[in-house]
């Protein structure tokens, strides 16, 4: 499978951060692609999500700290974030901005965009080809 993927957090740090069966789904959904994109937000989301898992205690400090370095180094092609902007603004009403850079993303670049976020997934309006894994 060579297709081209637009992966959110949610995905990148439970495939690399969960040991168990989502972290297994997740893996197996990321396989294959060699063409993996992402907005450069996706590296403070991801550091986001591993702080408060630290903050519950779910992670220790040390092993968040070793997500992060494998999720900077994570074979995706970052974008920047000003060029999405203005497709982002235009869905306003239907994803936050956060989720509309993720879109924005996906629909130029023809992709899949591959998240575990089910709102998004149901969001109220037709966008970009939304996958959950599993």
């Amino acid at each position: 499978m060579a297709s081209r993927l637009v992966v959110d957090a949610s995905v990148l740090v439970t495939a690399l951060g969960e040991g168990g069966a989502t972290g297994a789904v997740a893996r197996e959904a990321l396989r294959g692609h060699d063409d993996v994109h992402a907005p450069h937000l996706i590296d403070v989301e991801v550091t986001h999500a591993l702080r408060g898992m630290v903050r519950r205690r779910v992670l220790s400090a040390a092993a968040a700290g070793e997500i992060l370095a494998a999720a900077l180094t994570y074979p995706l092609t970052r974008w920047g974030l000003v060029g999405l902007m203005p497709r982002a603004w235009e869905l306003r009403d239907t994803v936050t901005s956060y989720d509309a850079a993720y879109v924005a993303l996906a629909e130029a670049l023809d992709a899949d965009l591959l998240t575990f976020d089910a709102r998004l997934k149901a969001a109220s309006r037709p966008i970009c080809r939304i996958r959950v894994p599993g």
